[in-house]
């Protein structure tokens, strides 16, 4: 979970009640503190990186003609509960004091942080359990073996229970529910929940793990060359960066001072919000391919397709001055051949998709079956007046 706190000892005893005086904060609106300060910008910042980063995902999707798929729902409602988990995050802050000393709030600046935490802990477990889901699914998109496929099921079933099982965890350790933010009533009992939820806390951590190596198997099975192999990894491997912040925050959490939960639980609040928004900005990065090729390639691309004697052609041209235009070969030995450098030229690479019989061949044995053949060639052009 995001935060652990305790219902009955934040306030070590009666003499340490907040009563109204002249060292406490009286206002309705706390004012901000320097940690507090900070998860106000860091909210601020995630909320503007994810925004443009859902953006550009439905962009590509729209570019590529992808039609909207559940894993595209999902990552909307991860979005829409991490904008809620964001809020709660403010209110915090600005209602509850979250940065202060406990001795610095009133009792009802407390109530409002319990009751907002309880809050966050179940729009926290929704965003980051849609996310990983979506991103099971995108993975069962693009690999289509069995093993796999029975993988990836197995992993969302054990995703789906983590999920369930810390929402009924957050809404049941403590009888009465009210006694989550009543801590002054003697009425109800609430569970070991620094034990309970750091326990919940490793199993996202092992779900998350499991998450990034999924893949991983079956991309190393893939039928091309290993540097290749190398930058498919890596992509689907940023989550990484998701798992570091899963572990900051556990031992973030097991640092809170019981006694002092408004000023202690200020890094977890935020290493918590970090895990869920850098989640939904990984799972979008495999499907930004177009963003890259429009914005991050040099050499201007353009794709047309036309009509020629009966097939469907598309024409694939590329203008640039700085690469040779030619692509590694392997010759029938499977030795490297590489072409020299013609000097200063332009290059074109016309791609033709023909559907209809191919001629039948030695290693065919039947021409008449409707095929589609895809025949690429690159035409290369020396400048004039140069070498």
């Amino acid at each position: 979970m995001s935060i652990v706190h305790a219902r009955l000892s934040i306030l070590p005893s009666n003499d340490g009640l907040a009563t109204p005086g002249t060292d406490r904060i009286e206002t309705d609106l706390v004012p901000l503190s320097t940690d507090g300060s900070k998860v106000i910008i860091s909210g601020t910042v995630l909320v503007v990186l994810i925004s443009l980063w859902t953006y550009l995902r439905f962009w590509c999707l729209r570019l590529n003609g992808r039609v909207f798929s559940v894993e595209d729902g999902l990552h909307l409602g991860a979005v829409v509960f991490f904008y809620g988990l964001v809020a709660a995050d403010f209110t915090m802050v600005l209602a509850g004091g979250l940065g202060h000393h406990v001795s610095m709030l009133q009792d009802w600046h407390l109530v409002r942080l319990l009751k907002t935490i309880f809050a966050r802990q179940l729009l926290f477990t929704a965003s980051l359990g849609l996310i990983k889901i979506s991103v099971v699914l995108m993975f069962m998109n693009i690999f289509f073996s069995r093993r796999f496929r029975f993988a990836a099921i197995a992993t969302m079933a054990f995703t789906v229970t983590w999920m369930f099982l810390t929402l009924l965890l957050e809404l049941f350790i403590c009888h009465p529910i009210e006694k989550n933010w009543n801590f002054r009533s003697p009425i109800g009992t609430c569970g070991d929940q620094r034990a309970a939820f750091a326990s919940v806390g490793i199993v996202d951590i092992l779900t998350q793990l499991v998450i990034l190596l999924l893949p991983l198997p079956t991309i190393v099975r893939l039928e091309m060359e290993w540097r290749y192999k190398i930058v498919t990894a890596c992509v689907f491997s940023i989550g990484i960066l998701t798992l570091i912040f899963a572990v900051i925050r556990l031992y973030m959490v097991q640092q809170i001072d019981l006694k002092d939960v408004p000023y202690t639980a200020t890094q977890a609040t935020a290493y918590g919000t970090g895990e869920v928004g850098i989640a939904i900005m990984v799972s979008s990065c495999p499907l930004l391919r177009p963003v890259f090729d429009r914005f991050l390639i040099s050499l201007p691309e353009c794709s047309t397709w036309k009509e020629k004697d009966g097939e469907i052609v598309m024409s694939r041209a590329r203008k640039g001055t700085k690469s040779s235009g030619f692509t590694q070969m392997k010759n029938d030995s499977r030795e490297d051949l590489e072409l020299g450098n013609m000097g200063a030229h332009r290059a074109r690479r016309n791609t033709h998709v023909t559907v209809g019989k191919r001629p039948p061949s030695d290693t065919d044995d039947d021409g008449s079956i409707r095929r589609i053949v895809v025949t690429s060639e690159t035409i290369v052009s020396r400048d004039k007046g140069e070498l």
